[in-house]
């Protein structure tokens, strides 16, 4: 049997590999959105997608391999299984011509894999939950703020004339974000979506916020009774 301190070692390896592996994949993913526009996705990306995933796939064999129930840690994980698969590469394989722009939305499926991986990495740094549930839901955020900019881009650019490049792109899904609506109308079905989901988001997240927030501020507060003053 493989000591418990061995056990950990090796799981926190793959969880840094794995946000490492996830950095590389949306470096590739953006280079690929905003570099030069080809009717199909490069062969260079697809190569990427195909080995993070792959990646992530020998992180899930070694878990359920460590793991001390294998059924329950299959169950547990099964999602993060499902998204590990590269849904795109084998679609591409099999001699199907996807649209790029359906390609697009396929291939973000592995990007929401590492903010998973860096939630358990933080184990290892920060004891308190709630801090690392907040710190891996503001990234998430981030990330997803970002990602809903790229795919705003790649479907809306050339048809929108009010896009005149990324970073109104960037600015648009920020706004939305805050729920407090951009001048910029999407004019494709994704756009549109997107322009839903994104308020959605952000509602979600202030309550986080103000509940992180309002923890903190009960954990500075000294633990006494102000005292009273003599007659």
């Amino acid at each position: 049997m493989i000591s418990e301190l061995l056990r950990n070692r090796i799981l926190r390896t793959m969880h840094l590999i794995k946000v490492v592996a996830g950095v590389l994949l949306l470096v590739a993913f953006s280079w690929e959105i905003l570099g030069e526009r080809t009717p199909h996705l490069s062969t260079l990306y697809l190569r990427i997608q195909a080995d993070v995933c792959l990646l992530f796939l020998l992180d899930f064999l070694i878990g359920w391999l460590l793991a001390d129930s294998r059924h329950r840690y299959f169950w547990h994980h099964l999602l993060y299984l499902l998204f590990s698969i590269p849904w795109l590469n084998l679609v591409m394989w099999s001699g199907v011509d996807l649209p790029r722009s359906v390609a697009v939305v396929v291939s973000l499926m592995p990007l929401s894999l590492p903010v998973m991986a860096m939630y358990f990495l933080l184990e290892w740094i920060d004891e308190i939950r709630i801090h690392r549930l907040f710190f891996t839901y503001s990234v998430g955020m981030v990330l997803f703020t970002y990602l809903a900019a790229l795919i705003f881009y790649e479907v809306e650019v050339g048809t929108n004339s009010g896009l005149h490049g990324f970073g109104d792109a960037l600015w648009w899904a920020g706004v939305n974000l805050t729920t407090a609506g951009a001048s910029l109308i999407p004019t494709t079905v994704v756009g549109k979506i997107l322009s839903v989901l994104l308020p959605l988001a952000g509602m979600l997240f202030l309550p986080i916020f103000t509940t992180y927030v309002m923890q903190r501020y009960e954990q500075a507060r000294p633990n006494r009774r102000p005292q009273k003053k003599p007659d």
